[in-house]
C-alpha cells in the first residue's frame, strides 16, 4: 500500500486555509445572503436542531467560553436571527431560539450543507465513506485527547 502521508498533510493544510478564508469571507455567503463566520454557523445549527436551547448547554456543546459565545449571540440577535428569552426554570439563565428569519436561514444552511455532502460523497463507494468517517473520527479523537477538549 502506498504511503500518502505528505499528500494528506498537504490537503489538511489546504483544508485549514480554506476554512480560515471562509471564516473571514462568510460561509455559504452566496446562498445565505448573510455573512456568517464559523462560530455563527455552528451556533445557528445547534439552535436550529434543538429548537429552544439554554446558553449553558451551548457553552458545553460548542466547547467555547461564555464571553466568546455571548459576543457571537449578540451579533446574531442584532441580525434578527436569534432571540433571547429568560429561562423560566432558572431566572439567571437565558434560552435562545430562532426568529422566523433565523429559521429560514437555518433551512438554507441545512440545504447548502446537504448539497456539499452530496458533492463530496457522490462518486465514492460505501467502503470509502467508512474510511473517510474513520479518518475524520481519528482527527477529532486526536484533538480531543491532545488538547484536552472535552
Amino acid at each position: 500500500m502506498a504511503n500518502y502521508t505528505r499528500e494528506i498533510a498537504h490537503m489538511l493544510d489546504r483544508l485549514y486555509i480554506k476554512t480560515l478564508a471562509q471564516d473571514k469571507k462568510g460561509y455559504y455567503k452566496n446562498s445565505l445572503k448573510v455573512k456568517l463566520n464559523l462560530a455563527e454557523v455552528l451556533l445557528l445549527k445547534q439552535v436550529g436542531e434543538l429548537g429552544e436551547v439554554k446558553l449553558n448547554h451551548l457553552i458545553k456543546v460548542l466547547e467555547v467560553d461564555r464571553n466568546f459565545l455571548t459576543t457571537t449571540i449578540k451579533r446574531l440577535v442584532s441580525l434578527k436571527i436569534l432571540v433571547k428569552c429568560p429561562d423560566e426554570e432558572d431566572g439567571r439563565g437565558q434560552i435562545l431560539a430562532l426568529t422566523p428569519s433565523g429559521k429560514e436561514l437555518y433551512d438554507a444552511l441545512v440545504e447548502e450543507q446537504r448539497k456539499e455532502l452530496e458533492f463530496i460523497l457522490s462518486e465514492i463507494t460505501i467502503n470509502e465513506e467508512k474510511t473517510a468517517l474513520k479518518f475524520i473520527s481519528k482527527i477529532v479523537q486526536y484533538h480531543t485527547e491532545k488538547f484536552e477538549i472535552k
